[in-house]
């Protein structure tokens, strides 16, 4: 199968390298020259979960300069998802569609107006990675990829693709309606991310602290309140109970504190701060989200650490 991965930051490459790893051709697409660079001349170095390898994938800054693809997974931040989408469009063969793991709401309407619903597919992850620096990166948390396809349908390609994913050890999980698995993650990540990227935490550390566990407790409240208020009926019975002993286990850095480590824009807008507009636009009070929506809109505003990885 020919893969393209639009948007190859930490989770990109995690993908897009263990699809590799185990012989499918794989071009990632990124706008971030150096890292490209590298990847051609010494391929994607990986360590972590499986050991240490060097993945043979191909790299461009260009969609047009990739080969036509049967799948493109779309890896991109939400604010990237325009773009990503044209992207797709490019990369894509006829029959080719793409499958977002992304982040946050909104994304597969977007894919679906400019692509058409029946060249999306939707899914979302719980592995992790850490982009340590041009080229290489680290596979830190293993955990379920979810798929699912828009119409409910069990189809040949979500099969493949699934196989694809176990051969890999991506660990696909075949859901019956995708979207409201993606709406439990987005009450996951609302729970966790920018809290860990707004105090250098692990999200096992939480629970360390008194004051920042009822903090966590309250936001997951506010995002629960949300999403039921919009009619969505949570997979979870209890998601502040399984987010909570999630955390417990967990102590990888979080996507959201890398991406300010190289002064880059974070999801919080798709997230806790969608949230916050969702809630007041609804008449519901989610003064916690807010707060944290507003913190990092500072954060993003300090200047890169010597120590960040500049993109």
């Amino acid at each position: 199968m020919q893969i393209a991965v639009i948007g190859a930051g930490n989770m990109g490459c995690v993908y897009g390298g263990n699809l590799a790893r185990v012989g499918e051709q794989v071009t990632l697409i990124d706008v971030w020259e150096e890292h490209v660079r590298q990847i051609r001349a010494h391929g994607l170095r990986m360590d972590g979960l499986h050991g240490e390898f060097t993945a043979p994938v191909g790299a461009t800054t260009d969609p047009a300069e990739a080969p036509k693809a049967d799948v493109a997974v779309i890896c991109v931040n939400t604010y990237n998802t325009p773009d990503a989408a044209r992207a797709a469009g490019v990369v894509l063969k006829e029959s080719g569609y793409a499958l977002t793991l992304q982040n946050g709401v909104g994304n597969v309407e977007i894919l679906t107006e400019v692509l058409s619903a029946g060249r999306v597919m939707a899914g979302l992850s719980f592995h992790s990675g850490d982009l340590k620096a041009p080229g290489r990166v680290t596979h830190t948390n293993q955990g379920p990829t979810y798929l699912g396809e828009l119409d409910r349908s069990r189809s040949p390609r979500l099969a493949a693709i699934a196989n694809l994913f176990t051969r890999a050890g991506l660990e696909p999980v075949l859901e019956p309606d995708i979207m409201v698995t993606i709406w439990g993650k987005f009450v996951h990540n609302c729970g966790i991310n920018a809290i860990c990227a707004i105090t250098n935490l692990r999200p096992g550390h939480i629970r360390e602290v008194k004051e920042l566990d009822e903090f966590q407790s309250r936001i997951i409240e506010e995002t629960i309140a949300l999403v039921r208020a919009k009619g969505v009926t949570l997979p979870d019975a209890d998601p502040l109970h399984t987010i909570k002993a999630y955390c417990a286990k967990k102590f990888h850095r979080v996507s959201m504190l890398q991406h300010l480590e190289r002064g880059r824009r974070t999801e919080i807008d798709a997230l806790n701060g969608y949230v916050a507009r969702e809630s007041r636009r609804l008449g519901l009070a989610a003064p916690c989200s807010e707060a944290l929506m507003m913190l990092m809109k500072g954060r993003e505003h300090q200047p890169l650490h010597p120590e960040g990885l500049d993109a």
